[in-house]
This record gives C-alpha cells, sequence and structure tokens, in this order.
C-alpha cells in the first residue's frame, strides 16, 4: 500500500486549524500540516510544519481544490431503491452496493436488518459475516461494515412501521440471545421497544455484549423512556418517526429524548420523513454533539400511509441541513461522521482527521460535491457502480 502526503485546500479537525495537508501510512493519518506558498528561506522552499522524517517515501496526491472531511457514517443503511439486506443478496452486490456508498462519501455504515422471522435474520447475519462484517484489513476503497444494525424484531406491535407485525417478537433474553449470542461482536447497535424490557435484563444483557441501544418503533411514555435512558440507553432512532407525537401533557419518548442531555436524536434529513423546521427543532434542543444524521435508506415508498424508507445518501443529508440553513458544514461533518463513530464506540479510530486515525476521507469540491473519496488509505475507484439487482445465487 502506498504512502501519501495529499495536498488539500482545507482540512477540517474537530478544532478550527489551517491544516492543508495529510500524511497517510499504510491505512492511518500519522500526521497534519500546514503547507505556505511564503518563501521561508533563501533558496526559496516552501514553509512546512512537519519533522523531516515524514518528507521521504510519500506519493503527492494533489487535491488542492477540495475540501478534506472525515467519511461520513451512516448508522441505519438498509440498503438502496433495488437492493436491501432484507432481501437475498449475492457477494456481488454487496461489494457494488459498498462501492456506491464509498463513492458518495460514506466510508462506513451498518447494513440495518429490519423485522423478519429469526431464522431469516440469523441467515442475513450470517451471510453478511462471511462478506466483510466487522472486517478491518484493507477496504479496498470500499465502504466498511463493522457491524450490523438490528432495527426489531423487539419493536412494539402499536408503533411498526412497515415492519411485519408477525413477526415481532417480545423483549426477552430467549430472543436475543438467538440474535446476538454471548460472545458475538457482529451486532452494535439495535433498536428496540425498550419500555418491554421493564425489569432491564435484555438491556443490561446487550450492553454487557457491547451492543449500543437506541430506542425506536417504541409506544413508551415519558417515565419509561426515561427508564431506558437511566439505563444507559443513549440513541434514538428515526426521532419523531414510528414513535407517539410530542404532545403537551403527555410529552413520551420524543420528549424524554430530547429532554435528557445523555441522548442522542437521530434523524433523517431528506425533507419527506421530517420538515426542515423539525431538523431545526432538533438541533437547536439537542444541539451539533447530540444530534446524528442517518439515512434509513431503503427502497421508497408509502404502505398504508407509512414510509418505507428515504432514498438518499448520507452526503446529500449533510447538503440539505446546510441548504436549509440549520448548520454549517462544519456542524454537519460532526453529525454525520463524529458523533455517530462515537456512537458505537469508535470514538478513538473513525469520525476524526487526525494523527492516529483510520484514513477515511472524504474530499468535497465548493459545491460539496463528493470528488474523491479515501477507506482505510485506499481510495475508492470511480468507476460506476454496476446496477443493484437482488438475487442470491
Amino acid at each position: 500500500m502506498p504512502n501519501y502526503v495529499i495536498k488539500c485546500a482545507r482540512i477540517f479537525t474537530p478544532e478550527a486549524s489551517d491544516f492543508n495537508r495529510i500524511y497517510v501510512r499504510d491505512d492511518k493519518i500519522v500526521h497534519l500540516s500546514r503547507h505556505s506558498a511564503a518563501r521561508s528561506d533563501a533558496d526559496g522552499s516552501p514553509a512546512v510544519d512537519v519533522p523531516q522524517a515524514y518528507l521521504q517515501g510519500f506519493e503527492e496526491l494533489d487535491f488542492s481544490e477540495l475540501i478534506a472531511v472525515p467519511g461520513f457514517i451512516d448508522l441505519q443503511m438498509n440498503g438502496s431503491s433495488t437492493c436491501n439486506f432484507w432481501q437475498d443478496i449475492s457477494a456481488d452486490q454487496l461489494e457494488a452496493l459498498r462501492l456506491e456508498q464509498a463513492q458518495h462519501g460514506v466510508t462506513t455504515f451498518l447494513p440495518t436488518l429490519i423485522t423478519d422471522s429469526l431464522e431469516n435474520l440469523k441467515r442475513h447475519r450470517d451471510f453478511l459475516t462471511s462478506h466483510g462484517l466487522g472486517d478491518t484489513g484493507n477496504q479496498r476503497g470500499l465502504a466498511r461494515m463493522p457491524g450490523l444494525h438490528l432495527e426489531g424484531p423487539c419493536l412494539s406491535p402499536q408503533k411498526p412501521g412497515v415492519h411485519p407485525v408477525e413477526h415481532i417478537q417480545p423483549l426477552s433474553l430467549e430472543v436475543i440471545k438467538e440474535l446476538v449470542p454471548e460472545g458475538s461482536r457482529e451486532v452494535l447497535l439495535m433498536t428496540a421497544a425498550l419500555e418491554g424490557d421493564p425489569a432491564g435484563s435484555v438491556q443490561t444483557y446487550l450492553q454487557n455484549q457491547q451492543v449500543a441501544l437506541s430506542l425506536g418503533h417504541s409506544n413508551a411514555t415519558y417515565e419509561e423512556a426515561e427508564r431506558a435512558f437511566a439505563r444507559g440507553c443513549r440513541l434514538m432512532t428515526h426521532t419523531f418517526n414510528a414513535l407517539p407525537p410530542l404532545h403537551h401533557r403527555q410529552p413520551g419518548a420524543v420528549g424524554a429524548a430530547l429532554l435528557d442531555e445523555r441522548v442522542s436524536c437521530c434523524l433523517i434529513a431528506d425533507g419527506l420523513h421530517l420538515a426542515p423546521q423539525i431538523c431545526a427543532l432538533i438541533v437547536k434542543i439537542k444541539g451539533l454533539d447530540r444530534t446524528i444524521l442517518v439515512t434509513d435508506r431503503a427502497a421508497v415508498g408509502t404502505s398504508q400511509g407509512n414510509l418505507v424508507g428515504s432514498s438518499i445518501i448520507l452526503n446529500e443529508a449533510v447538503v440539505n441541513m446546510i441548504d436549509w440553513g440549520i448548520c454549517d458544514l462544519a456542524g454537519a461533518v460532526r453529525m454525520a461522521s463524529t458523533n455517530a463513530a462515537a456512537a458505537i464506540g469508535r470514538a478513538q479510530s473513525l469520525g476524526q482527521l487526525g494523527s492516529g486515525f483510520l484514513a477515511d476521507i472524504a474530499f468535497l469540491d465548493q459545491d460539496l460535491k463528493v470528488r474523491k473519496t479515501m477507506v482505510g488509505g485506499t481510495l475508492t475507484p470511480v468507476e460506476k457502480s454496476p446496477p443493484l439487482t437482488c438475487h442470491r445465487q
């Protein structure tokens, strides 16, 4: 794998800076530097605040017209309009989907399985595990999949959305241990109606298995939601969607999530699931540090008046939040990358541009279009993805 020094117009880091060079060795960022056109000495060499040891053995990439941001991280990604993870897809189709995501700046996503029979959920889980799920090796420029998001099957029958009610299961240790066996690491995030676990035994088990919990598809009261948050749940799935409406006398789960400073609210900024004003309301209440952009990407349509999923990719949600006047690019990147990494316990390796972080980088032009992507130090191929159709042999 070549080592790179990447020239950029600007590099987004948690602190404001004028860094414009990224040094990448193997799969990680090893240094950021400032490079000035000003001449620093008599021989006319440019001023570079980089140790001499870093000046050797790096291939230069000239992206000097592009802005470098941390690769986007989508915590809820069901597939595409033609290829969804709840269907039988082939290895080639999965690879094409990972390529498509990376070409749009999404360097990490959690394949999301919706409610189904336990047999099908385990089958899809095992297929993904055998085709790159959790792989920490070279991603070949494709979006990485560190683990699964199980959106169900332990949801509220009162708030199923489009999830098939006949497959909704009780939130019991018996069910959960079939999907998340002790010591397994395939599942990173689970959406559940946590009011179905009044004693907290299931929540304790999942958190001991290092599964992040998100309250969603829930009919919880304010008090029931607060109980789950007090026990360690720190997320709300697609806030406002498939949840009781916020009422002035019954604040419910949404009211609890908005008011609890420990909880981050995920939202779908496609202009369809939520009005832009509601996205602005969430950000105003939760702040930039407790808001996470997701897509819930899947086939788009309605089922008995319910939304099935969005058609956007996460880079479009970033642009929407900026175009709607809710935040600037730095804020949108935080919500689409930094906060998501922290939510799944990856804050030390993903979601920022800095020494020691994986070299997962999206390069944007001045119109915020993704022009180049790097995943783990490898540039994403630029060829177009093949058609994504669903059929597993």
